[in-house]
C-alpha cells in the first residue's frame, strides 16, 4: 500500500493506494478522514490522482462527516500504559513480567501478565484474547436475561455467538442464532442493550418493516437516539 497526499479544497488529503486485481477504481473514506483508493495494478498513479480531483466534491463532503469518527479501536497497538475502552468506560493496561500469560481486570487497571519480552505485538494479542473472552462472556449471559425480562415479547434465541465483525454491530439468523460484534464490548452497556434487544426483535419480525420498529419503540423508546450513538458503524 503507498501512500501520498493531495490537495483538495485548500487541504492536504493523505491517500492509501490500494492495488489489487480489480477491474475498476473505487474511493473510500476512512473515519479520520483518509482516503482510500483501490484500484487495478495496470492504472497509473497520474491517473489515479487525476480521478480523484474529478471526485474532489464528493471526498470533501464524506471527509467533513467522517473527519471526527475514530477508526475501529480494535486494529491499534496496545502498549504499556495504554488507555483502552472496556463498558463505556476507560481502563489502563498494566505489562508485567510472567511465569504465565494472565490478563486480570482490577478496578480500572487491566494486569496484563506476559512470559518473556512483552513486546507490543504479545500485549495486543493478549489483550484481544481477553476482549474476545470478556465479550462472549457478557454477550451470554445478557442476551437471555434481556428476552426473560421481555417475556411473551421476545423469544429465547437458539445460541448466541461473537466475532469481530467490520460492518455490523450484530446479525440474526434465520435458526434464531444471534451473533454479537465483539467490539460492542468496548462500549456503554446501554448501547449493547440496544443492540441485543435490536437482534432479538429479528427473531419476531426478520426485516425492517414498520411493525419490527413499532415492537422495537415498544421495547425501548429510545432506540433512536442509541442508534444515533453507533450511527458510524451500521448494526
Amino acid at each position: 500500500m503507498k501512500k501520498r497526499t493531495v490537495i483538495i479544497a485548500s487541504e492536504e488529503v493523505e491517500v492509501d493506494i490500494v492495488r489489487s486485481s480489480r477491474r475498476t477504481v473505487a474511493l473510500y473514506i476512512k473515519p479520520g478522514g483518509t482516503l482510500l483508493v483501490r484500484a487495478p495494478w495496470y492504472v497509473p498513479v497520474y491517473s489515479l490522482i487525476q480521478f480523484v480531483n474529478q471526485k474532489s466534491s464528493w471526498i470533501r463532503k464524506q471527509r467533513e462527516r467522517l473527519r471526527h469518527v475514530q477508526p475501529v479501536a480494535g486494529t491499534m497497538v496496545i502498549e504499556d500504559g495504554a488507555k483502552i475502552p472496556f463498558l463505556g468506560k476507560e481502563i489502563t493496561v498494566c505489562v508485567k513480567h510472567g511465569n504465565g500469560g494472565s490478563t486480570l481486570l482490577k478496578d480500572d487497571c487491566l494486569c496484563v501478565s506476559i512470559k518473556g519480552e512483552p513486546s507490543a505485538a504479545r500485549i495486543t494479542a493478549a489483550v484481544d484474547s481477553w476482549y474476545l473472552d470478556e465479550a462472549k462472556r457478557y454477550f451470554s449471559s445478557r442476551t437471555p436475561e434481556l428476552s426473560a425480562l421481555h417475556t411473551g415479547v421476545l423469544p429465547q434465541p437458539e445460541s448466541v455467538g461473537t466475532r469481530k465483525m467490520k460492518r455490523r454491530w450484530g446479525t440474526c439468523h434465520s435458526n434464531g442464532t444471534i451473533m454479537l460484534n465483539r467490539e460492542l464490548i468496548k462500549r456503554d452497556p446501554v448501547l449493547i442493550d440496544y443492540v441485543i434487544i435490536h437482534e432479538l426483535c429479528h427473531l419476531v419480525h426478520h426485516n425492517h418493516s414498520r411493525d419490527f420498529y413499532r415492537l422495537l419503540g415498544s421495547l425501548m423508546p429510545g432506540y433512536r437516539e442509541l442508534r444515533q450513538r453507533l450511527q458510524y458503524n451500521k448494526e
